[in-house]
């Protein structure tokens, strides 16, 4: 084989396994990918209550993390519902809607001083095995994937608790009430506990 045809390609391998890395829940870098921050505290029983939620190479997971300034054990009992917006043109008329990841409750026994849980609501998505003829795709064609993923608005990931049911995800254009740094007492409601924060680009 030619060099030329060698450079070719290992070019086109390099950005297909790019592109297919990307499907990968979690992948791409680091064994943690932050999806939402912690927006604040809620408080649970006395407990302080703080999530957030995170990609990693197995799939992504909400961490709880609970402080407890009692001398003696605290029940904690709550929902949670985690979902997802997929990414979008900036062009598009009307945004895609919240996808509903995973709801559950949570029954923890929070000991005196800091502690968490994890909990796994979306597996990693595994990548298609590779076919062994090579697919030959144009250094355009890739470039211009590449130019279009770059246009588009990121994904959102939210996690709502409450210590009612959570009846599904609120339409477009809801405003939900999210924590801050003051905590939240949770007796009634639903609040915003962590969400996606997009940095602002230097200009």
């Amino acid at each position: 084989m030619k060099q030329s045809g060698i450079f070719m390609f290992s070019m086109m391998a390099t950005a297909c396994l790019f592109f297919a890395g990307r499907l990968v829940v979690g992948s791409g870098g680091a064994e943690v990918r932050p999806l939402a921050k912690s927006l604040g505290v809620a408080t649970i029983n006395d407990c302080k209550v703080t999530g957030r939620i995170e990609g990693r190479t197995n799939g992504v997971y909400v961490v709880f993390d609970f402080s407890n300034p009692a001398a003696e054990e605290k029940d904690i009992a709550f929902n949670y519902l985690v979902s997802r917006t997929l990414p979008t043109s900036p062009m598009s008329r009307m945004g895609p809607r919240p996808q509903t990841i995973k709801t559950g409750a949570v029954l923890s026994h929070a000991r005196t001083g800091n502690s968490s849980e994890e909990i796994l609501v979306q597996e990693a998505v595994p990548v298609a095995a590779s076919n062994t003829n090579p697919v030959l795709v144009s250094a355009s064609l890739t470039g211009l994937a590449f130019r279009l993923d770059q246009q588009l608005t990121p994904e959102t990931w939210s996690l709502v608790v409450s210590r009612e049911t959570i009846k599904g995800v609120h339409g477009w254009g809801a405003v939900m009430s999210a924590v801050s740094d003051v905590p939240m007492n949770l007796d009634k409601g639903e609040v915003v506990l962590a969400s996606t924060v997009q940095e602002k680009s230097a200009k």
